[in-house]
Parts: C-alpha cells; sequence; structure tokens
C-alpha cells in the first residue's frame, strides 16, 4: 500500500538534505517494520549500549534511498535529530557531519577546524548530549569499510544505504537487501501515480484492459522503482495510452541495446528516459547529458549558470550556461519527467545515479567525441567557479560546491591550467582549514596523476608537491614529508627556480619536518639562509617573512638558544600587532612564543602574565578547542606549576588532556607534548601511581610516534625517571637518566639546558642509592655549567645549588653546604620570593626535582 499516515511532529534538527516525502511511495512494509524492529531492539537489548547500524543494500534504482527517506518520515516523532548524510566518498560525509554540528550549535564548533570539528561531532553524538533521540541516514555508502570510522557509537539510530553487501565483515552487522519491486507493488506504483490506469470504469472490459496494461507496463520496466518512476512521469505529462508507450519503449530499446551494456537494468532505465528525452526542449536536454558528467551529487546552479566564462558545444547548452531564465526552464521541465530532481531551497539539481551512469555510458559507446566535449566543458565550469583565494574565509562555499565534482569527473586528468590551478587550490585550502586527510587524498591522487601525465618536473605538479608535504607532516608522516619536499627541492635547484614561491615555500616546509624528526641545528642553518631570500621575494612585512621568523625562533628555542629566541619572537609580536592588530591569531602565537622564551630564561612571573593574556583572549574571542587554543591551554598549566600555583596547574592539565583526547586523538604530537608535562603534575599532586602510568604509557606511544632517540622521547624518560625516584626505585631511575644524559649529550652536547636537568637528577638518583661521593661530584658539575649556561639566578640553577647543598653535607662538608644553602636562599628570596614551593624545599632541606618540558616541533 501507498505510505500515508498523519503529520509527524517535526524533530527540532531535520536536515535540509532529506528527500521530500514520496506521496506515492509504495510497498516495502516489510522492510520498513524490518529496520523499525532491529533499531528499537538493538537499543533497548542492553542498557546505555549503542544501538547497531542497520544497512540497507541492492543493486542501484532498487529504491533504498526511497526506503530510507519513507523511514525518516514516518517515524520522524521518534526522534528530535534527523540527518542526512551523503556517503559516497568519506569528504562527503565530513562535510555532511560538520554541518550537523553546526546545526546542533556544538560549543567551540568550527567548520574552518575539520579534523577538530569532526572529532567534535562524532563526541557529541556518542554521549547522546545534547541529543540522545537522533537518526542519522549515511546514503549511498560506497564501501562498507570506508564509513566505519564515522559511525557513532551512541544512543541514536544510524540507518545506510549501499550496494556493497559486505556488512558483516566491515561494521559486524548484517544488512536488509532491498531487492525490486514485486509485480503487484509495481502495479500499485503506477495506478497512484497515473490516474488513467486504474480501475474505475464501468466497464469490466476495460478494467480487464488497463489491468493487462498495467501488468505488462510492470514487466517491461523489470519492476524497477526508478524505471517505474520515469514511465509514469511520461504518461502523466503526455497523455499517450500504455499501448503507445511500451511501442516506444520496444523501438527505442531496440535502437539502444543492438550491443551489451555492462550496467545493471539498462534496458529498463535507458529505454524510459530516451523516450522521455524525445519530448523535452534541446535546452533541457543539453543540461541533461550536461549533467551526467558531473559527480551523481547535487549540482549547484552557480556550478552551471556562469555567463561569458566558458564555451558549449552547442547554441541550446550555450543558452543554459549564460541565461538564467533558460537555465529554470529546462531544470524544471527535467524535473516534470521524473529525468532530475531539483531542490529549490539549496538551488540544485540532481540526476540519478543510475540514469546518469547509463546517459555517460551510452553517449561514450555511440559519440565518444561528443562525451570527450561534455567531460571537458565539466572541468572548465568547475575551474571558472574558483574565486582562486583559498587562503581566504570567504571562499569556503564556492570551494565547496566544485569539491565533489572533481574527481568523479576525471578533473584530476585534465591539461587545462585553470583545471589543475583549482586542484591546487582546493588541496591548500582544505589543509589550512584543518582537513589534513581530505587535503591528502586529493592532493596523492592529483600528484600521481599528474606526474604520470606531465612528468615528475611538471612546474605544477612540483607546485601541489608543496601542499602535500604539508599535509604529510600534519598527519605525523614527517618522514614521507621530508623527502617529498626533499625531492620538490632538488627538482627546482635543477630549473634553476630557487627564488620561485614553489621553492621558497617547499624549503620552509623541509626545515619545519627536519624540526618535528628532531634536527633542529639543520632547520635552523635552512631558515636563516633563506630569510634574506625570503625578504627579498615577498617583503620583510610578508605573512611568509614573518612565518620563516617565527620557525627560526623556534628551532633557537629547542636549541637552547632562549635569548635569541625572545629577541625574534619580540620583533614579529611587533610586526604581526602593527600589521594584523593584537588580537589577531599569528599576532597571538607571537606573543604566545615570547612568553615560552621568558619561561625558559626563568622568568616565570612574567611568563605566566604574557600566556595567561594569550590564554584569556582566545576565551574572549571565541576561538575553538583547535591545536592552538589546546596548546595554549596546555603550556598555561605548565607556567602556572612553575609560578607555584600547583593545584590550579594540576588541575588545568588534567582536563586539557581530556580535550586533546576529544578534539586530536590518543596519539597527536601536541597531546603528547602535554602528557610528558602532566607526568611531573601527577607526581607533584602525590598521585604516584597515576604517574607511573602515564609516564610508561607517554614514553612508549614517544617511542612509536617519534623513535627511541627523539629528544621527545627522551625528554619523557627523564621525567617518568623522577616518578620511579619519588617511588623509591632510583636504580631504575639512574639507568633512565644516565641512557638520557648519554642521549641529550650526543644531541645537543653537554651544556644544552636538557643536559644540565638530567645531570642534577642523576645527582638526585645517585644520592638515593646512597652513592653520596658520586652524587656532590654530579652536582658540582651541573651547578658549575648551570652558572654559566643559564646564570647565577635561574631558578634551575638554585634548584641544581640546593640539591647540591644538601649533597656536601652528606658528604661531611657541612661549611660548604652552609655557604651554599644561605647563598641560594637568599637567591630565591630575591628571584622567586620565599613563599614559593621550590625556595620552601630549599628552606627546609628539601631536595628539588628538575623536568624537561618537550621541544616545540
Amino acid at each position: 500500500m501507498a505510505g500515508t499516515g498523519e503529520r509527524q511532529r517535526r524533530p527540532e534538527i531535520w536536515g535540509r538534505e532529506i528527500p521530500f516525502r514520496n506521496d506515492h511511495f509504495t510497498g516495502r512494509e516489510k522492510q520498513i517494520a524490518a529496520m523499525h524492529d532491529r533499531l528499537m531492539t538493538s537499543k533497548t537489548a542492553v542498557i546505555e549500549q549503542p544501538s547497531q547500524p542497520v544497512p540497507l543494500y541492492g543493486m542501484g534504482g532498487v529504491g533504498k534511498t526511497e526506503l530510507a527517506t519513507e523511514y525518516a518520515h514516518r517515524y520522524s516523532a521518534e526522534y528530535r535529530l534527523c540527518w542526512w548524510v551523503r556517503s559516497e566518498n568519506p569528504d562527503l560525509i565530513i562535510n555532511s557531519l560538520l554541518n550537523l554540528g553546526k546545526m546542533m550549535q556544538l560549543e567551540d564548533m568550527r567548520l574552518d577546524e575539520r579534523d577538530y570539528s569532526l572529532n567534535l561531532v562524532l563526541d557529541a553524538l556518542s554521549r547522546g548530549k545534547p541529543y540522545s533521540d537522533w537518526l542519522l541516514i549515511f546514503d549511498d555508502v560506497s564501501n562498507a569499510g570506508m564509513v566505519a570510522r564515522f559511525l557513532p557509537k551512541g544512543p541514536g539510530h544510524v540507518i545506510i544505504t549501499s550496494r556493497d553487501t559486505l556488512w558483516r565483515r566491515a561494521i559486524g552487522v548484517e544488512g536488509i537487501e532491498v531487492a525490486e519491486f514485486e509485480t503487484d507493488e509495481t502495479i500499485t506504483f503506477l495506478r497512484s501515480r497515473v490516474p488513467a490506469l486504474r480501475e474505475d470504469s464501468d466497464s469490466e472490459a476495460d478494467n480487464q484492459r488497463r489491468r493487462a496494461d498495467v501488468k505488462e507496463l510492470a514487466a517491461k520496466l523489470d519492476n524497477l522503482p526508478v524505471a517505474a518512476d520515469h514511465a509514469a512521469a511520461y504518461l502523466m505529462e503526455t497523455g499517450v495510452s500504455v499501448q503507445e508507450y511500451l511501442g516506444l519503449l520496444r523501438e527505442n530499446a531496440h535502437r539502444l541495446f543492438a550491443t551489451n551494456v555492462d550496467i545493471p537494468y539498462p534496458e529498463a532505465v535507458a529505454a524510459t528516459w530516451s523516450v522521455s528525452r524525445q519530448t523535452i526542449s534541446p535546452e533541457a536536454d543539453a543540461l541533461f547529458t550536461l549533467m551526467a558528467f558531473f559527480a551523481p551529487e547535487p549540482i549547484y546552479k552557480e556550478l552551471i549558470l556562469q555567463p561569458g566564462k566558458v564555451t558549449a558545444p552547442t547554441e541550446a547548452l550555450q543558452g543554459v550556461l549564460d541565461d538564467a531564465a533558460e537555465y529554470r526552464r529546462a531544470s524544471r521541465q527535467l524535473a516534470r519527467f521524473s529525468l532530475a530532481k531539483i531542490n529549490g531551497v539549496r538551488d540544485v539539481i540532481q540526476v540519478h545515479r543510475v540514469v546518469q551512469a547509463v546517459t555517460q555510458g551510452q553517449l561514450e559507446r555511440e559519440d565518444p567525441e561528443t562525451a570527450q566535449s561534455l567531460r571537458a566543458l565539466v572541468h572548465s565550469l568547475l575551474a571558472a567557479s574558483d574565486p582562486n583565494a583559498p587562503d581566504r574565509d570567504d571562499s569556503e562555499e564556492a570551494y565547496e560546491r566544485s569539491r565533489q565534482h572533481i574527481i568523479v569527473s576525471g578533473a584530476l586528468k585534465s591539461p587545462d591550467p585553470l583545471v589543475r590551478r583549482l586542484v591546487i587550490n582546493q588541496v591548500r585550502r582544505l589543509y589550512r582549514r584543518g582537513g589534513f586527510r581530505e587535503s591528502l587524498n586529493l592532493g596523492q591522487a592529483a600528484l600521481s596523476q599528474w606526474r604520470e601525465q606531465f612528468g615528475r618536473d611538471d612546474r605544477l605538479a612540483l607546485t601541489l608537491a608543496v601542499e602535500v608535504g604539508a599535509a604529510l607532516r600534519r598527519i605525523g608522516r614527517s618522514e614521507d614529508a621530508l623527502h617529498l619536499n626533499e625531492d620538490t627541492m632538488r627538482r627546482l635547484r635543477e630549473l634553476n627556480e630557487t627564488e620561485s614561491r614553489a621553492y621558497l615555500l617547499s624549503a620552509r616546509s623541509y626545515d619545519l619536518d627536519l624540526m618535528v624528526l628532531g634536527r633542529y641545528s639543520e632547520a635552523v642553518q635552512n631558515d636563516m639562509a633563506l630569510l634574506p631570500i625570503y625578504e627579498k621575494v615577498f617583503g620583510s612585512d610578508s605573512v611568509h617573512t614573518l612565518e620563516t621568523r617565527n620557525n627560526i625562533a623556534i628551532g633557537l628555542r629547542c636549541l637552547g638558544r632562549f635569548s635569541e629566541a625572545l629577541d625574534l619572537d619580540t620583533r614579529n609580536y611587533a610586526d604581526r600587532e602593527r600589521l594584523l592588530g593584537h588580537r589577531d591569531t599569528l599576532t597571538l602565537t607571537s606573543r604566545f612564543a615570547m612568553a615560552r622564551s621568558e619561561r625558559r630564561l626563568g622568568h616565570w612571573d612574567e611568563a605566566l602574565n604574557m600566556v595567561r593574556e594569550v590564554h584569556d583572549a582566545l576565551a574572549e574571542i571565541g576561538t575553538p578547542w583547535n591545536q592552538f587554543r589546546l596548546v595554549v591551554c596546555a603550556d598555561f598549566s605548565v607556567s602556572l606549576r612553575r609560578a607555584g600555583f600547583r593545584d590550579e596547574a594540576a588541575a588545568e592539565a588534567e582536563e586539557n588532556k581530556k580535550r586533546y583526547q576529544t578534539v586530536l586523538g590518543p596519539d597527536n604530537r601536541d597531546g603528547l607534548r602535554a602528557a610528558v608535562n602532566l607526568i611531573n603534575d601527577r607526581r607533584i599532586m602525590g598521585d604516584l601511581p597515576g604517574a607511573e602510568e602515564l609516564g610508561k604509557e607517554t614514553v612508549e606511544k614517544w617511542e612509536k610516534v617519534a623513535g627511541p632517540d627523539h629528544p621527545n622521547t627522551v625528554a619523557a624518560r627523564v621525567n617518568f625517571a623522577s616518578v620511579l625516584r619519588a617511588e623509591g626505585n632510583p636504580r631504575a631511575a639512574r639507568d633512565l637518566d644516565e641512557n638520557a644524559l648519554e642521549s641529550f649529550t650526543d644531541i645537543f652536547g653537554e651544556e644544552h639546558p636538557s643536559t644540565l636537568v638530567v645531570m642534577t637528577n642523576l645527582a638526585s638518583d645517585l644520592a638515593a642509592m646512597g652513592e653520596v661521593r658520586l652524587a656532590r661530584q654530579r652536582g658540582e658539575r651541573s651547578l658549575e655549567l648551570h652558572r654559566r649556561v643559564r646564570g647565577p639566578d635561574h631558578p634551575c640553577t638554585l634548584a641544581t645549588a640546593s640539591n647540591l647543598s644538601l649533597d656536601r653535607r652528606a658528604d661531611n662538608d657541612p661549611v660548604g653546604a652552609d655557604e651554599l644553602q644561605a647563598d641560594t636562599i637568599q637567591r630565591y628570596d630575591m628571584t622567586l620570593g620565599s613563599e614559593h614551593p621550590d625556595s620552601r624545599l630549599a628552606i627546609n632541606y628539601g631536595r628539588i626535582v628538575l623536568d624537561i618540558e618537550p621541544m616545540m616541533d
């Protein structure tokens, strides 16, 4: 029976992608009942366990989407949120989920931080906050395994439509097969659409004839819903009889399928639309054929209607592309004959993917030259829509309109420089919006195609490689990024383009790769050599020049050259504030960098004030919990601890750890850096079991993502060693610290601040083991180096001196101990004040533990 029922209460959030309800929906009652039973049963079978998705699978054109649509409308009153997710590829899924997060008004949701925002949406759905009764419909999933990572594990419901059948293997659930209509269902559907087919005559002979006609038509249509829809539309629009229509179908089928066609249901689909195309206007037919070469997704009016920008192969098509009224007439005619669907709210038009595939395939066989011309025209339309501004926020909508059509339309193979520039801009735009994986997926596919098609030295391929390298680094593939950038630079050097934009950006990206890999000296030397070239090519106030200067400061900080880093940070801050204003993110980034340099110079109160300023500014301007804000918050907790606010520091660090897990995942490098510092907070607060657990976990993860010899891996071991010593296991601590001392000495030399910290802590290990003389010897050498490198009043120097006074006393040198302690307490009073926790420990003969902040890569 046709779908009917009372008008249901509309959910609070009703996705605008959800198709309108089909008033002629027919049959499928068993499938709908099975869907509802499985969704409700799986939800209530185990208390507080997520329900299982319900996949609907079957061949194209059998009505999977119509079935999911009917379910959404029929049971809408059971949900507060219903959302439609176009799912042919991951990019479409991400776009839809990001738009859902915006509609949910999630705190900190921002579409310009794509990876971060996607995690926020999935987390909110999984927790059921703010909506626990939600329905997501993932429509036209191309691959069962691909969609698994996007399925929320929450209390709501998920329906999936797909041609794939492997759901048990992919996500552990059985799907529901959707087949063709039963003959009775096809007949019911046709009669509901075409009144002339109904048995309402007083003549039994007429009724018998109609029964025979509609049964014959159903059989000719293979009981395929999409074909039945086209046939019904044609019969309604033209008023021809069923027998006339059957004759047209036979005539067109014979012409169309003289040869075999490798597509499901070719005759039923192609014959019905072929009949309809003989009735519509040349303009409508031209638009219909053109749409076959776009992706089988909604096509925005702005992509087609671009007056004067492209040249079409026919006058009829040119009129559609240039004249808004002509486009409207053509699109409405296609909709009347069910050759396309129009969504007036979004101003998009769409052809069913089965119809589109048959149309494209038929033209490619019969007239490959025209097919190629139309494909190139689609590429030109995509390129013409490019605002050529991938860094601007107001270009986002234009790029989203074209992105979903790039790969499917074959644009990656286009030799047109404008089309290729669009691809580069899309890759860059996605990367800068935080969509690193999306950027990488598109960029790698394009780069592979261009290298094969145009050669590895092609200028545009090399330009694209720079953007791909940046995306590789941001997802943690630093070695791959390094090799790609290295190759790009070499090729550009051989082409004598060392002052080109592509070369300079690639060189700077290469140096960032070096820093991520812990090769700080190389990175700083390279960037310092690049800086004057940047100033020459881009100008001293260019964003690129200031970014290069910023990177040099980061490298200097990693090398322990804090004063030099502070000078550069201060200059950058002044320039960015002058050019961009004091609240711009880049300006705040420089202020934050100044705070980091000040803290490492031992100016703990000044550093806290600076980082608090940035921390509060980001909150006031509504910055989301993106990468920068999370890093600032992590640094804020470190500055609080350094300044003596240990309770507040620990609370802030623990809360930020949760944010990192939610937003960036468990193995993000920034999150792991924050974890290295959190080890110290837990130890200081007396949570030794928690500190030990986190220490082991963090060391293992750093070894996995960066290798056993990376400076941050070594730093994690040093902080973990302090936990072991506090737990009464100084021998294990000593083993870790001795290895760390050797590693840091090899990497940085004896006078690097991190090396000095390990020296001081190793003396504490030895003292705890009763090795008094060795402890004093280590301490004496450490104090000598601390005073020379960091100055006599640096807090780390004072901590080393305080600990050494204890070891002198234990080594039967009370005079030396008293002199050193008195001098140290006086200096503490002048720098940190007598109430600082480290000052109190020194006064009370306690041992002070130094820790290492991981390097910023």
